[in-house]
């Protein structure tokens, strides 16, 4: 064992999750830790995002939101996280800042609010924090938006099919805005490696191949992991934390994580002094985060179902997401009893967008950034999530291993805005402090049925290989 009896720990994968349970970790004297990832992010281009990941931690921006419904537990969290973010922009100064507060417009289904908004404001009022949110028809708040400096992001928007004549209704949360997560994981790393952790990462040396396990008669311990170069790393704990790919290397998850895909573009604005007032409309003083959220035709709840934009960055992109639809990525893969969704490889998998995405995302466009429309789609990115049965996170130690084996994944496409505070709680886990209301939500829960899409399978209408994908000419305009 370590210094003080903390147990030497192996954490797979370098991203969110794994950065922000390792910097936890240290910080309370675990002082023998070493991350593995398949990724050179220890390069001169760190957590850059490039065409050769889809890894959700390496992005450009993320939506903060605390906007969850009747899930108060996540809204508290977000909260939590939202001191972090203010701490963590404070301490790096001005222009370098991983939280920008921009605010986001909930557009809602129609000119009412729908029944996930009304629960998002009940419990925003329980909270005390009625005042930074703005109904956009609700006449003392467009007051008071005036008042404090919000009134030109209350944005108002015609329903197409209404001729103009009526308009979408919309909440401003004030309190919302966007993270970087790739700055924001590369700023983990350096904290870590002052620390003292160790980074193990490349295409041989930092590739999970297997784990070491122990037969105890009846139940079984990890002693380490090995990586592809054939190289043996012993552990007290190994902690898999590999987002999409989990269900790949840990078997016994993938009954219940399915990686799935979100399509994601960006528009490029023209040059600033072609087009100074659109980029000064849609910066981030001007626009804030737009998120339309889609009811499932079917009457299934697949979340998150959203459709959403940010403002533009400081190269002049525009980012949109599209999640009406998580696309999956079945295959059998030895040693698997079932066909699981793993992440494409972008050197050899087809990763162009489905055209069905496109579609939606230029509907998207022409309704609510019409003046994007005419400007072609610059690039195009399929950005892996981990789907959990119930959308929640699945941070618990694998029964049978001895308590040596913990897994730590799960995002379901919304815990890039945790990352300032989720690493506390999952230490907490790890120590088996006294149970919250997140140990529960987040448990090991093979009991719950298939939801969320997972029982779909690979029969179902959203695998990548019955799309079909966007060609260039689809990509000629942002809108219709």
């Amino acid at each position: 064992m370590a210094a003080l009896d903390k147990p030497k720990v192996i954490i797979v994968g370098a991203g969110i999750f794994s950065l922000s349970t390792a910097y936890y970790l240290a910080e309370d004297g675990y002082d023998d830790i070493t991350i593995f990832d398949q990724h050179a992010y220890n390069s001169k281009d760190g957590y850059k995002l490039n065409p050769n990941s889809t890894a959700a931690s390496v992005d450009e921006n993320k939506v903060f939101r605390a906007s969850y419904g009747d899930e108060l537990y996540y809204q508290r969290l977000a909260y939590e996280a939202r001191e972090v973010w203010k701490a963590w922009n404070d301490e790096l100064g001005p222009n370098k800042e991983l939280f920008v507060e921009s605010g986001m417009l909930r557009v809602q289904h129609s000119t009412q609010l729908d029944d996930l908004e009304r629960k998002t404001l009940a419990n925003m009022t329980a909270e005390g924090l009625r005042d930074t949110q703005y109904i956009l028809t609700d006449e003392e708040d467009r007051h008071r938006a005036a008042e404090n400096g919000w009134a030109h992001k209350l944005l108002q928007f015609a329903i197409p099919e209404s001729g103009g004549k009526e308009t979408f209704e919309a909440v401003l949360d004030t309190t919302a805005g966007y993270v970087y997560p790739s700055k924001a994981c590369t700023f983990l790393a350096d904290k870590l490696r002052k620390k003292g952790a160790r980074f193990v990462e490349g295409p041989d040396e930092g590739v999970f191949a297997s784990l070491q396990v122990i037969d105890l008669g009846g139940s079984k311990r990890v002693v380490g992991i090995v990586t592809k170069d054939g190289q043996s790393h012993p552990a007290d704990l190994v902690i898999v934390a590999c987002g999409s790919a989990t269900s790949m290397l840990v078997p016994e998850v993938s009954a219940v994580l399915e990686a799935t895909a979100g399509s994601v573009v960006t528009v490029r604005l023209p040059p600033k002094d072609q087009a100074p007032q659109l980029w000064d409309k849609y910066s981030h003083d001007k626009w804030p985060v737009i998120i339309a959220h889609d009811p499932d035709p079917t009457g299934k709840n697949v979340a998150s179902r959203s459709v959403y934009s940010f403002p533009r960055t400081e190269d002049g992109l525009v980012k949109i997401g599209y999640r009406v639809t998580k696309y999956t990525n079945y295959v059998k893969l030895p040693g698997f009893k079932r066909p699981i969704s793993v992440p494409l490889r972008p050197s050899v998998d087809d990763t162009s967008i489905p055209l069905k995405s496109i579609e939606g995302i230029k509907t998207f466009v022409s309704t609510f950034l019409p003046d994007l429309a005419a400007l072609p789609i610059a690039v195009t990115r399929l950005c892996f999530y981990t789907d959990s049965v119930d959308n929640s996170f699945l941070i618990d130690y694998l029964p049978g291993y001895n308590d040596s084996l913990f897994i730590c994944t799960g995002g379901s496409g919304h815990g890039a805005k945790f990352t300032p505070i989720l690493g506390k709680h999952v230490r907490d886990i790890i120590q088996k402090k006294p149970k919250t209301v997140l140990t529960y939500h987040w448990r090991w829960r093979p009991e719950l049925p298939l939801g969320n899409g997972l029982e779909e399978g690979p029969d179902g209408p959203r695998t990548l290989d019955k799309q079909q994908r966007a060609t260039p000419e689809d990509l000629r305009r942002a809108g219709w």
